[in-house]
C-alpha cells in the first residue's frame, strides 16, 4: 500500500532529477499510480476509475502546497552554488533533510484516496497482493546491486550538472563499490509491512490505522535496523555528493545552477495551473 502512493510522488521526483519536462510527470502520475496498484490488488474498472479521480485530488493539494515549498529550496540551492564558495557537507544535509521532510508531506496528503481504497479491496485481492509481492521481492533482490546502484547515482549526477568528469566517476565507483546497497534488510523491512497489512486488513479500524502510519507517519514504516542502516549510507552518500560537488568544472557549474533554477520554475508554474 505504501509502496502504490509513493509511485505518484516519485514518480514526480524522479523525473525532477532525470527530466527536463515535470509537467509530463505530473500529466501521467495517477495513470502511474493506477498502473502499479493494479499490478498489486488486480483493480476492477470501477476501482481503477474511483482511484485515479481520488489521487488527482490529493495530487491536486500536493501541487499547491509542496511544489512551492519545492521550487523554494531549489532556487536557494542554485544561489548557493552561483557564489562560488567551497560546499559543505552540513548545508548538503540541511537540504537534503528538507527535501525529505517535503517529500513525506506530500504523501501524507494521500491518507484520504488509500483509505478508500483499502476499504474497496475484496478479500480475493489481498490473497492476489500476497502472490504479487513475494514476486515482486524476488525481482528487488535482483536490483539491488552495485552495478545497479553506480548506474542511477551517474544518472542522477548527469541530470544535474551535465557530464561527469573522468576523476568524478572513478570516485563515485569507488564509493559504490565500498557501500553496496543492503537488499536484504530493505527486503526485510518491506516484507514486515506487507505482514502487518495483511494483518490489518480484515478490521476496519486496524486497517485504518495502518494506512493512516504509512502516509502520515513515515518513518515509523522503518524496522530499527534498517532504519539505522539506511542513515548511515544515506549519511555517506551526502559526504561523496558533497566531495564531487566541491570538484565541479565551470561548465557544470553552470548546468548545476541553470538546471536547479529550470525546475524550481517549472514546479512553481505547475503549482499555479
Amino acid at each position: 500500500m505504501k509502496k502504490i502512493f509513493l509511485s505518484g510522488l516519485v514518480l514526480v521526483f524522479f523525473l525532477l532529477n532525470s527530466c527536463s519536462r515535470l509537467d509530463i510527470a505530473v500529466q501521467f502520475a495517477s495513470t502511474y499510480v493506477v498502473s502499479k496498484a493494479d499490478d498489486y490488488f488486480d483493480l476492477t474498472s470501477e476501482q481503477r476509475k474511483q482511484l485515479k479521480e481520488n489521487f488527482n485530488k490529493d495530487f491536486r493539494k500536493v501541487q499547491q502546497r509542496i511544489f512551492p515549498q519545492v521550487a523554494d529550496e531549489l532556487m536557494k540551492g542554485a544561489d548557493i552554488i552561483e557564489t562560488k564558495r567551497p560546499v559543505d557537507m552540513a548545508s548538503i544535509t540541511i537540504s537534503y533533510e528538507r527535501m525529505k521532510n517535503l517529500f513525506y508531506d506530500g504523501l501524507s496528503l494521500f491518507s484520504a484516496s488509500a483509505l478508500i481504497l483499502g476499504d474497496q479491496l475484496a478479500p480475493k485481492q489481498i490473497v492476489y497482493f500476497q502472490k504479487e509481492f513475494d514476486k515482486k521481492m524476488l525481482d528487488l533482490k535482483d536490483d539491488e546491486n552495485v552495478k545497479t546502484s553506480i548506474k542511477k547515482m551517474k544518472k542522477q549526477f548527469d541530470s544535474w550538472m551535465g557530464t561527469m568528469t573522468s576523476a568524478q566517476k572513478i570516485e563515485m565507483e569507488k564509493f559504490g563499490a565500498a557501500n553496496p546497497p543492503d537488499a536484504t534488510e530493505k527486503i526485510f523491512n518491506r516484507q514486515l509491512l506487507a505482514h502487518e497489512f495483511v494483518s490489518a486488513y480484515p478490521d476496519k479500524i486496524s486497517r485504518k490505522k495502518f494506512i493512516e502510519k504509512i502516509t502520515k507517519n513515515f518513518g515509523a514504516t522503518y524496522e530499527t535496523k534498517f532504519s539505522k542502516s539506511a542513515k548511515e549510507r544515506n549519511t555517506k552518500i551526502l559526504g561523496m555528493v558533497t566531495s564531487i560537488l566541491n570538484k565541479m568544472t565551470a561548465d557544470q557549474r553552470q548546468t548545476l545552477v541553470e538546471t536547479l533554477r529550470d525546475r524550481a520554475n517549472q514546479l512553481a508554474k505547475i503549482s499555479k495551473n
